[in-house]
């Protein structure tokens, strides 16, 4: 069974801050001459703190996955900020940009599709580290993956096992020590719990809630199920045709707004 989200710090400063964010995309009509504007984000802006889940709901179109790309630069907005501790992201050059990331982690609905199926389950949760932390030795290395892999309950009879050999629940678990063993302050949750059984949600669910509790991580939840945003966030906002719905909102008016976008 899922627990209760995490409550709210309003005494603490913004961990990200995101300011009228516009992204569009050039779109060519055949035959026409010219191309049209696909707004995918329309001045978006939020705020979320350290420690606090924010859910993000809407139905498929509403821009979410465009503005999680926004959010890790996977993606470049029109225009508007992104600040993470203060730094706005869409200011900064490549290398300042790669130590960003080391604080913000994507984690994507099919955890099967972002591992690599060759590679061991030590080999992939300790990838970021060869990328980000080049000069770290190997046996520093080892460590950092295995407490990333003790974190997720997931123990040392898992690190020579493929992806293949996985459940769904446990690639997850191996998607959240790899965004783990960078030691970040923000996961972005792209569907992250909706590819999973009931029992498997259930359990990758008060797992974020252990972790939050003992790291203080700070979570934007992305989903189209408001159910399950009820249950995991402490705040829930509205994305509707790339614009933010204001947070907190009744339930009634919540689900008015989950209508498909045509």
């Amino acid at each position: 069974m899922i627990t209760d989200p995490r409550p709210t710090k309003p005494d603490s400063q913004p961990l990200l801050r995101v300011r009228n964010l516009f992204l569009a995309y050039a779109k060519r009509r055949a035959f026409a001459a010219e191309s049209i504007a696909t707004h995918a984000l329309r001045g978006v802006s939020f705020e979320l703190r350290e420690g606090e889940t924010l859910a993000l709901v809407g139905p498929s179109g509403s821009g979410k996955s465009s503005l999680a790309r926004c959010l890790v630069r996977l993606e470049t907005p029109s225009s508007g900020q992104i600040f993470l501790e203060g730094n706005d992201l869409c200011r900064m050059d490549a290398i300042a940009l790669s130590s960003a990331r080391k604080e913000i982690h994507l984690i994507f609905q099919d955890a099967a599709s972002a591992l690599n199926p060759r590679f061991t389950v030590e080999e992939i949760v300790g990838e970021p580290l060869v990328i980000h932390e080049p000069t770290m030795g190997h046996g520093e290395r080892k460590r950092r993956v295995s407490d990333a892999l003790k974190q997720v309950e997931l123990a040392l009879g898992w690190h020579s096992r493929r992806p293949r050999e996985l459940s769904g629940g446990q690639r997850q678990r191996v998607a959240i020590a790899r965004a783990l063993v960078l030691q970040p302050k923000l996961l972005i949750l792209d569907e992250a719990l909706s590819s999973l059984d009931l029992s498997a949600q259930s359990q990758i669910a008060n797992l974020f809630f252990d972790l939050q509790e003992r790291q203080g991580l700070a979570y934007l939840y992305i989903t189209h199920d408001l159910g399950m945003a009820k249950a995991v966030a402490g705040e829930i906002a509205v994305l509707e045709a790339g614009r933010l719905v204001p947070q907190a909102l009744p339930t009634e008016l919540i689900a008015s707004n989950l209508q498909p976008v045509s």
